[in-house]
C-alpha cells in the first residue's frame, strides 16, 4: 500500500512558530487526501500504465489510456420515464467496452485547461510529496542543527 508522501499515514505535524497552518493548507492536504490518493495518480489502473500525462490524469482531463470516442457504462444523466411517468428508451447508453478494466473518462476531453490550473497541480505535487513528514524538512530534535554548528566552528 502506498501513502502520501510516505511517512505515518494521515499524520500532520504540530504548528510552529515558522510552520502557520491556514485554510488554504488545510483545503490543499483536503484535496490531496480525497483525489490524489487514486490508481490514477499512481499511474497504474487494473495492470494498465498510464497513457495521458499525470496533470491531465489527476484532474480528470482526458481518457486514461488516451482512448478516442471511447464509451463504457458510466453515468446516464437523463431520467429514464418521461414526464408523465411513461416508461422508454429515454436516455440509454450504448457502450462499447473493451477488456482493459479501465473505466472510461467522464469529462470534456476537449477542455484546455488555464495556466493557472497547472501552477495549483504543481503546488499540490510539491505539497504531497512532502504529505506525511513529521520534520517539515528538518529533524524532530534539532540534532541536525547541533552537527550543523560544530561543523562551523571548526
Amino acid at each position: 500500500m502506498s501513502y502520501l508522501g510516505g511517512g505515518i499515514n494521515g499524520y500532520s505535524a504540530s504548528q510552529t512558530v515558522t510552520n502557520y497552518k491556514d485554510s488554504e493548507a488545510t483545503m490543499t492536504r483536503r484535496v490531496l487526501r480525497d483525489s490524489w490518493n487514486t490508481s490514477y495518480a499512481r499511474g497504474n489502473v487494473n495492470g494498465h500504465n498510464r497513457i495521458i500525462g499525470p496533470f491531465r490524469a489527476i484532474n480528470n482531463l482526458g481518457d486514461f489510456l488516451s482512448r478516442k470516442d471511447y464509451i463504457c457504462g458510466g453515468s446516464n444523466q437523463i431520467n429514464k420515464t418521461f414526464p408523465g411517468g411513461r416508461q422508454g428508451p429515454m436516455g440509454s447508453i450504448i457502450s462499447q467496452c473493451d477488456n482493459t478494466g479501465v473505466p472510461s473518462s467522464t469529462c470534456n476531453v476537449k477542455f484546455v485547461p488555464d495556466s493557472s490550473d497547472y501552477i495549483r497541480y504543481k503546488k499540490q505535487a510539491a505539497i504531497n510529496s512532502t504529505y506525511n513528514d513529521i520534520g517539515f524538512g528538518g529533524d524532530k530534535s534539532n540534532g541536525s542543527y547541533v552537527s550543523l554548528m560544530a561543523v562551523r566552528r571548526r
